[in-house]
């Protein structure tokens, strides 16, 4: 019901509905001037709501006291796995609220947070966000004027981070320092393979070795886990002898040991 103008009397309808219903799990709500009233109503019912998989909210002018809402019902719920909030006048505050919610979830795969002029302050709660979320594999913070400094933030968590794949960072005024910031911090990370951003062709070819090298080793992790499966189907007659000790510390070895030939 996207582009409909439903303000937030019409939100408020939906969401009532939300808390009965216990089929829908994609709801698409954009473009419909709920406001941060609306946004209200939208928590409320995320957090009685346990179908709910998608939910899209671009475009609805929620605003910071929107995102607080929205950030307050994501502590809370326990299904959702997409969430687009991009260009709705969020600022550092409403930034702040949604990545502190991210702390606690731990479901939601995928963010859009594009259009919303979080600025640095908002990234440096990205990166508290990213240090600790292990579950969140897609973010996009195009858009939102963050800088060097905001480069810097998010980047500084990415050492750390295993799950983030996916990191869309384009047209924010990173500068020179910034993309170099960024090619420093991809040497240390393993896993992002797709990275948008807008910087000169020096550091853009350099980001694009750096992510296909992840990529070749996220292939050949694939590949180890595959074989990994197939000698376990072979030898599990033999294994269910074992006691389940005996199997959790073989697995752990295993899993080590691939993780240091790749």
């Amino acid at each position: 019901i996207r582009h409909n103008s439903i303000g937030s009397v019409g939100a408020a309808s939906v969401c009532s509905a939300l808390l009965h219903n216990a089929v829908l799990t994609r709801l698409d709500l954009s473009s419909n001037n709920i406001g941060g009233v609306g946004a209200a109503s939208v928590g409320s019912a995320l957090e009685g709501n346990s179908v709910l998989t998608s939910l899209d909210l671009g475009w609805n002018h929620i605003g910071d006291i929107g995102a607080a809402n929205v950030g307050s019902a994501l502590e809370r719920n326990s299904v959702l796995t997409c969430l687009e909030l991009s260009f709705n006048d969020i600022g550092p505050v409403g930034a702040a609220s949604v990545f502190s919610a991210l702390l606690h979830n731990a479901v939601l795969t995928r963010l859009d947070l594009s259009g919303n002029n979080i600025g640095s302050v908002g990234a440096a709660s990205v990166c508290s966000a990213l240090l600790h979320n292990a579950v969140l594999t897609r973010l996009d913070l195009s858009s939102n004027n963050i800088g060097d400094v905001g480069a810097a933030s998010v980047c500084s968590a990415l050492e750390s981070n295993s799950v983030l794949t996916s990191l869309n960072l384009a047209w924010n005024h990173i500068g020179d320092v910034g993309a170099a910031i960024v090619c420093s911090a991809l040497e240390g990370n393993s896993v992002l393979v797709e990275l948008n951003c807008s910087f000169d062709h020096a550091h853009a070819c350099r980001i694009d070795a750096l992510l296909e090298r992840n990529r070749t080793r996220s292939l050949r992790r694939v590949a180890l886990l595959s074989l990994m499966d197939e000698d376990y189907n072979r030898e599990e007659g033999v294994l269910g002898h074992t006691n389940a000790l005996d199997q959790v510390f073989r697995n752990e070895y295993i899993i080590s040991r691939m993780f240091n030939y790749v």
